[in-house]
């Protein structure tokens, strides 16, 4: 596992290079249980690093309730609280409460997800809107025992004010873990997001921990 876990790092850092970009580092570690039957609840909390300031960019807290209606369809309803840093001293807060259907089918040893997210983000300073949130991913085929296996992932969001679509992601991830009771995943990710009538490029190294109780 650690020779796949080299080579992934090892990737990401000649992409990051050749780019001449600085990386920002996410950490999301998450807590799922199963209460009832085909019902699902997931806390989870996330920061975001930015190793050019040095400092916080964006944490949050959420919680969603799913129900497993099939194999292939999962619908429910989430919040989340998030603070981003305005680097003045100051964090803005946002509360969203979001609604989500997903949909998942295996073609022989790959697996294909659709995830669809609307959001309604409500500021206290800023201007509220709704947003979509669109993404695709494609798991490859498992290489070990344990579950490893890579994955590729595209995400798109979608101001519905008239804004139009102002953030966008692609990933290559790796599953390093995959048990009945803990997952975890490292990825990279390139990000395209508009800000002030400019497109901004961001390279984002991620680790996530997820927990089943």
């Amino acid at each position: 596992m650690i020779k796949w876990i080299l080579l992934f790092l090892l990737f990401i850092s000649f992409t990051a290079t050749a780019q001449e970009r600085g990386f920002v580092l996410w950490n999301k570690n998450q807590v799922n249980v199963n209460p009832w039957n085909k019902i699902d609840i997931e806390v989870s909390e996330k920061v975001h690093y930015s190793t050019t300031r040095s400092t916080l960019d964006l944490k949050y807290g959420d919680i969603f309730i799913g129900h497993q209606v099939f194999n292939w369809l999962k619908y429910g309803a989430g919040f989340r609280i998030s603070y981003a840093n305005l680097q003045n001293g100051d964090w803005l807060q946002e509360n969203r409460p979001m609604l989500f259907a997903d949909l998942g089918e295996d073609a022989g040893k790959f697996e294909f997800d659709l995830y669809n997210r609307f959001e309604y983000r409500n500021y206290k300073v800023l201007k509220n809107h709704f947003r979509y949130r669109h993404s695709f991913r494609i798991k490859f085929p498992a290489i070990t025992d344990w579950g490893m296996q890579f994955y590729l992932q595209e995400e798109a969001f979608i101001k519905l004010n008239g804004d139009g679509a102002h953030l966008a992601r692609v990933y290559s991830g790796l599953t390093a873990l995959e048990k009945e009771h803990v997952e975890i995943r490292i990825y990279y990710a390139l990000q395209k997001q508009e800000l002030l009538n400019h497109w901004l490029t961001a390279d984002i190294f991620g680790l996530n921990f997820s927990f089943n109780i």
